[in-house]
């Protein structure tokens, strides 16, 4: 008993002492979305004894403890598999393998501007309108509505049904009653979900089909007369898919995609990092004598291939609050501002020179 007594605290200790040994030759590599510390200093750089230092080095060791990137993994897994349940609150684990994002949960569930917040965001709207027709271009909204907005069903049974009065449908409204131009992308997308799947299952945005639907009738709203096939695709497991990639950060794991050939070029104009860059610029040899100016968040990234192609210059620019005053120093015929549902509030933080 005494000789088993001794094994197991032998093993406990070994256990215990994996994590912070196995430092000095492993090297854990965990993908996230924030920067790890570095290594404390017990000096600072004026030579002076670092009074934080094991507070630091606590963080540190916290955050770079060998085999780290398994053990969350493994964690998620556990969580995922047998309980059915997130490691982290910003991912909701739908139904038939659904991933959506935790905070479009309150519009999910209804209404959450009140009526004088709502009217402020359209007279804004209207405002901004004035504003980029007086510099002799042709203003264009759209709300790209939350993914459970479109496929409520495999949400979760626990959240109910999705609400059909939203803040999205109550600024529209308010915005055809002051004449504000808009493509209404909820109900489009509504309409043809039946046809093809419109949305990543474990991502938060819209695949590429979804995009070019919403993208023709941003052209047709301009009056512009292009339009995109949306059935001749192939199907790639080309993306890395964001809410998958916060469940399961240490995974190398690619979504299906649907790609499109339109045998149409662009190229970009100065250096390009992502396509998540603040300002991107393309150029194409479209030949419609006409440029856009797009006011976008991340949704934008599918439309940039298509839009870079089709306009002979786009400017895409991401930022909030919204630069208005590019509208009035980049040269182009039309203005698009894109947003996605649960950040409509932004709109109504745009200042109007």
């Amino acid at each position: 008993m005494k000789k088993l007594t001794w094994i197991y605290v032998t093993a406990f200790f070994i256990l215990c002492m994996i994590p912070s040994v196995g430092m000095l030759f492993y090297k854990t590599e965990l993908a996230e979305n924030r920067s790890l510390s570095e290594k404390p200093q017990i000096y600072t750089e004026t030579g002076v004894l670092n009074a934080q230092y094991f507070d630091e080095l606590q963080t540190y060791i916290s955050e770079h403890f060998a085999f780290r990137g398994e053990l969350v993994e493994a964690d998620s897994r556990i969580k995922y598999e047998l309980f059915h349940t997130p490691c982290d609150d910003q991912v909701v684990i739908g139904k038939a393998g659904w991933l959506f994002f935790g905070e479009t949960l309150a519009d999910y569930a209804g209404v959450t501007l009140t009526e004088t917040e709502l009217d402020n965001i359209a007279e804004k709207l209207a405002k901004v309108c004035d504003y980029v027709r007086s510099q002799g271009k042709e203003p264009l909204f759209v709300i790209v509505p939350n993914k459970n907005s479109i496929y409520g069903e495999y949400m979760p049974a626990r959240f109910g049904s999705c609400a059909q009065v939203r803040n999205l449908t109550l600024l529209q409204e308010r915005m055809d009653e002051r004449q504000v131009p808009y493509v209404d992308a909820y109900r489009i997308l509504l309409d043809n979900k039946e046809k093809d799947e419109l949305y990543l299952h474990e991502d938060t945005h819209w695949n590429n089909t979804g995009a070019r639907l919403v993208l023709n009738e941003i052209y047709a709203a301009y009056g512009i007369s292009e339009a995109y096939d949306l059935s001749n695709y192939t199907i790639e497991e080309s993306h890395e898919p964001d809410l998958y990639k916060i469940l399961f950060p240490a995974a190398q794991h690619y979504e299906e995609q649907r790609v499109y050939e339109d045998g149409r070029s662009y190229e970009y104009i100065g250096r390009l990092h992502s396509l998540d860059d603040i300002t991107i610029r393309t150029s194409s040899g479209a030949g419609s004598g006409k440029s856009i100016l797009v006011y976008r968040d991340s949704f934008g990234r599918a439309m940039i291939p298509y839009m870079g192609a089709a306009f002979d210059n786009a400017v895409f620019h991401r930022s909030t609050p919204y630069n208005l005053s590019l509208a009035g120093q980049t040269e182009c015929d039309y203005v698009l501002f894109e947003i996605v549902e649960r950040n409509l509030c932004d709109f109504g933080q745009i200042e109007v020179p």
